[in-house]
């Protein structure tokens, strides 16, 4: 597909880890979150300001989206991740996801690598409230229908079109690491909310930002189903991943 590119620059210096996600009632490996970074000359690897802010437009965003699965997609073939059968999660921003053809790249993507659609995952970031939630709605409509899975990213209270957007057909909701860390009641309520609303849809909850026991065992007595953070894994390269795989 043709589109306006961002710097090739920034293209180049694009690397993949992935973090882990687990199952709270076990502890097991339930799929890995893939983070994109840009590396500096140095090999420095630098926050993910780069990539945002590189998201200038819809174009911009779909063509590093295309980039990010690509790499990705490179490692799961070289690195050996179909013998484990490993589900991935990308993120995806909104204003990519209702950008047209993004359903027949991503096929043509996984295509290439011969996986199937539920082993790729969706995460959906905003930095802009979505104003036209009916072309949102079709859009993850169609995406599920195909076999991927989606979730909500990032959710805390004051996420704009909240009560619409857990209307969506979605897999999964992302709880905010501010929300999981926080002591105040007010976001142990939201969690215990949410975690209901989740159920209720037959969804998975996670929560980022996991660093210790007492958060792990908070949101497990909240219900949450799946966790995230440090407390199980730092993000990994996909030798380390690989090395990750194999000792689980």
């Amino acid at each position: 597909m043709s589109y306006d590119l961002p710097d090739p620059a920034l293209l180049a210096s694009v690397r993949i880890s992935y973090q882990p996600i687990v199952r709270l009632a076990d502890g097991s490996l339930d799929h890995v979150e893939v983070l994109a970074r840009t590396a500096a000359d140095d090999g420095t690897i630098r926050g993910p300001e780069d990539i945002l802010n590189a998201m200038t437009s819809g174009a911009h965003a779909i063509r590093l989206t295309e980039t990010i699965i690509e790499r990705t997609l490179d490692e799961y073939e070289r690195f050996g991740f179909a013998a484990h059968g490993l589900p991935l999660a990308f993120n995806l921003r909104l204003d990519a996801m209702l950008h047209p053809g993004l359903t027949r790249l991503v096929d043509s993507l996984r295509a290439r690598c011969g996986l199937a659609p539920d082993l790729l995952r969706f995460e959906l970031t905003e930095d802009q409230p979505v104003h036209n939630l009916a072309a949102a709605h079709a859009v993850i409509t169609d995406l599920r229908d195909a076999g991927y899975g989606l979730a909500l990213d990032d959710i805390t209270p004051d996420m704009p079109y909240l009560a619409a957007l857990l209307d969506m057909p979605v897999r999964a909701i992302k709880l905010d690491r501010s929300v999981v860390t926080s002591l105040q009641p007010a976001a142990q309520s939201f969690v215990r909310s949410m975690a209901a609303q989740a159920s209720a849809r037959q969804q998975d909850i996670v929560a980022e930002g996991i660093e210790t026991p007492a958060q792990q065992e908070t949101m497990r007595a909240s219900q949450v189903t799946h966790g995230q953070g440090y407390l199980f894994s730092r993000p990994l390269t996909a030798s380390t991943l690989r090395a990750y795989l194999n000792a689980h």
